[in-house]
């Protein structure tokens, strides 16, 4: 039962209130729903919400994301463009075709009559999606973020909510939008408190609902996943000057790709592809450059929440740039409202938010280089001071060993690999860093989805630094990241001073088995438990030892091929830290057992191995 002591508070109040409610779920008591669970509504992030286009005869057709049929539509209209001569001119009337129906105006308002494709809280329930057999608009639903199904198991099909809204207009309006959705859902389930969940772009509209109506006091639970807070410089680049190529790291792409899609074989592969096709004028960059200013351009002309994600250095510039039409007035008047409000002060936002009784977390990734070919520090769209309020490493590299954290707050705020502040973060006692895990993929790393649903339904965590089992600097333990390596004692990469420096290392991909041709640690005394080369099949663990009686910054290199291709040497890499001043728990049965495969197969595996290195080698391949 979820917060007990809070349900308790919240049915004496709904008792003296009173309040009836009527649903298709059924009539509650006078006293309101005394389920012990409360209400979550899930906000999704830029162009999650299915848009549809309301014609003059009252007609509806979907007007975002197109589909098939839209696409065979503007290949066939646009034929007539086609030439090879400028065969890019072909794609740009394409695009510009299929982007048409979620044209702006300039003063943010929508050209076409669209609206969200189901608004109402009995038919965005999970039991609403059901019932309309329309699970396939819904954002959080099998492989993508979070599943409503999931959730609904837990807490009940008519008490999750996905609030579905037009991305493109201002997290102002949008704020207002969800103020009446709350009290639609509260109306509906019989609750006097909700929780929120909060993604990428969907955070603005909701932390300016908490810069407008935290007064209110409805909301139990809030947590920011991946929030872009205060902007992105992988929006600001996407709309960088007209005569700027726009740099995309095509393999950084790929990958995330393959995160979204949950395939654990990265479609970068592909890259080896794409090296040795003939040259043409037609380039890899010119292909991506277009993409973007042809396909990202159009959505985000005369957008209020394309301006509001721009981060604070690039604003001025991009108004000058795109957004200084006639009419543009009214739109960069409503994104102001967003940059002037909470934005202006994240920090006193949350903290306004806490003094009504609302517990808010943070959970932002890092640890992976932004798509634009930047070296920011990042999930790969949003950056991670600008989510979480940190300051990161400036210059990509770990800082020096004199660096002091920029706030003193009686905790070691500084991340194992020595990359990250978050002392001076929006909400430091609450934000939980993950390494290694992509923008929005949450639920495809265990531990990080663990985290979320500990946050949510129960009072299990107090703060970053009061959990064993979910410290504040996390390791993704996704089935892409293959290897995945924290300290027996900390569940993280810092280990204590005179520990047992026991770190552990797993396999976590679901597929395939990992040979482990050698580990390399520097910057510590290390010492490896198993013979090598060797096997961890999927959820096994071997154990390096490592020497503790001195603090200590360090690096573990590990050379492994996958069972599926023994031709493709891999490497993965962490930094960790053993340090006298670590401000989280200590972990009481976290153990790495060590295994080592013996069979005969295994032996026949190195041999293989062992032959193949020394043929590779001669050829000059390795």
């Amino acid at each position: 039962m979820k917060k007990i002591t809070k349900v308790i508070v919240s049915l004496v109040m709904t008792a003296m209130l009173l309040v009836s409610s009527v649903s298709v779920a059924g009539v509650f008591a006078e006293d309101g729903c005394d389920c012990g669970h409360t209400p979550m509504i899930l906000v999704s992030g830029f162009g999650a919400t299915t848009l549809v286009q309301v014609n003059e005869d009252g007609s509806e057709e979907i007007a975002f994301p197109f589909g098939l049929d839209q696409i065979t539509g503007a290949l066939t209209d646009n034929i007539g463009e086609f030439s090879t001569e400028a065969p890019l001119e072909y794609v740009k009337a394409i695009v510009k075709q299929l982007v048409e129906p979620i044209r702006m105006n300039p003063d943010g308002t929508s050209y076409y009559n669209l609206r969200p494709i189901y608004e109402t809280v009995e038919d965005t329930s999970y039991e609403g999606f059901v019932r309309n057999d329309a699970l396939k608009y819904v954002p959080y639903t099998g492989s993508e973020f979070l599943d409503m199904e999931r959730i609904a198991d837990r807490i009940g099909d008519d008490h999750v909510f996905n609030f579905m809204y037009d991305w493109r207009f201002s997290g102002d309006k949008i704020a207002d939008m969800l103020d009446e959705y709350i009290q639609d859902v509260l109306e509906y389930t019989g609750h006097d408190k909700v929780d929120v969940y909060s993604l990428s772009q969907g955070s603005v509209a909701v932390a300016q609902y908490l810069y407008k109506y935290a007064d209110k006091c409805q909301v139990e639970d809030m947590v920011f996943d991946n929030p872009i807070l205060e902007g992105s410089n992988f929006v600001s680049d996407l709309l960088a000057p007209a005569d700027e190529v726009i740099s995309i790291d095509l393999k950084s792409v790929l990958d995330l790709l393959s995160s979204i899609m949950h395939i654990e074989k990265s479609i970068s592969d592909l890259l080896v592809v794409l090296d040795i096709l003939p040259a043409s004028e037609i380039t890899l960059d010119t292909v991506l450059d277009y993409a973007a200013k042809d396909l990202i351009y159009p959505i985000a002309k005369d957008s209020p929440a394309y301006l509001e994600m721009v981060i604070d250095s690039e604003y001025e510039r991009v108004i000058a740039d795109y957004f200084s039409n006639p009419g543009n007035e009214k739109l960069i008047e409503e994104a102001n409202l967003v940059r002037n409000g909470y934005m202006k002060d994240v920090a006193g936002t949350f903290r306004n938010a806490e003094r009504y009784g609302i517990e808010i977390s943070v959970i932002s990734h890092t640890g992976i280089d932004l798509v634009t070919a930047s070296d920011i520090i990042s999930d790969g769209i949003v950056d991670m001071s600008t989510s979480c309020g940190a300051y990161c490493s400036p210059d990509g590299k770990p800082f020096p060993e004199d660096y002091e954290q920029r706030v003193t707050n009686g905790r070691n705020c500084i991340s194992p690999d020595r990359m990250v502040d978050i002392s001076c973060g929006y909400i430091p006692e609450r934000t939980w860093i993950i390494d290694g895990l992509y923008h929005g993929m949450i639920e495809w790393a265990p531990n990080s989805l663990e985290l979320l649903e500990t946050l949510f339904y129960t009072d299990d965590i107090k703060d970053a630094w009061s959990s064993a089992r979910f410290p504040q600097f996390m390791q993704s333990n996704d089935s892409n990241s293959d290897l995945y390596m924290v300290f027996a004692s900390t569940n993280c990469l810092y280990e204590v001073k005179d520990g047992t420096g026991k770190l552990v290392i797993e396999n976590v991909s679901k597929e395939n088995s990992m040979l482990i041709k050698n580990i390399e640690i520097s910057g510590a005394d290390s010492s490896v438990s198993v013979s090598l080369p060797a096997t961890l099949n999927p959820g096994e663990k071997l154990t390096v030892t490592i020497g503790t009686t001195s603090e200590a910054f360090g690096n573990i290199k590990i050379d492994y091929v996958e069972s599926d291709n023994y031709l493709k040497d891999k490497v993965k890499e962490e930094a960790f830290t053993i340090t006298s001043n670590y401000s989280g728990q200590l972990t009481d049965g976290l153990t790495g057992e060590v295994v080592q495969d013996n069979s005969v197969f295994a032996l026949v595996v190195r041999i293989l191995l062992t032959i193949l290195n020394m043929i590779k080698s001669l050829f000059g391949l390795a």
